[in-house]
């Protein structure tokens, strides 16, 4: 097994990469992930085993977004949110500090580093694939030959 250090930033890219994105306000697919291409048993396999290691950290990043949402947030028709902006004395739109906040917290937490345990992909493990896709942040992960 591989072990790789990533900042929890790049685990959300790697993700994407893996599992594609879709707009969730139209349902168009933004990127194919690597996992939908026509891949062998094995590597699909490997891959996917990577695309649930990776899966844990998010889901991990996303319930402590939740917590700082809910520490600067307001609540709001039952949900608790963060605006953006609010109103001065003045009654204009400037920036929300406690927003600013959270979004200072946020990237710092973003940038912590975890590590990662995969199987060794090779290159030739995916030199089959034809793809108009650009998946960056699996290629750091890739053993040449």
């Amino acid at each position: 097994m591989e072990k790789k250090s990533l900042k929890l930033a790049e685990y959300y890219q790697l993700e994407a990469e893996l599992n594609g994105v879709t707009n969730n306000q139209t349902g168009e697919k933004v990127l194919n992930g690597l996992l939908s291409q026509k891949l062998t048993l094995s590597t699909k396999y490997w891959l996917t085993d990577l695309a649930k290691r990776v899966k844990e950290q998010t889901e991990a990043c996303e319930n402590l977004k939740n917590e700082l949402i809910k520490k600067y947030g307001e609540e709001k028709d039952g949900q608790i949110q963060i605006s953006f902006n609010v109103k001065n004395e003045a009654g204009e739109d400037v920036p929300n500090p406690k927003f600013l906040e959270f979004q200072n917290e946020y990237q710092n937490l973003l940038n912590e580093e975890r590590e990662l345990e995969y199987k060794e992909l090779k290159l030739s493990d995916l030199g089959s694939i034809e793809t108009e896709e650009i998946y960056s942040m699996l290629f750091t992960l890739l053993q040449a030959d």
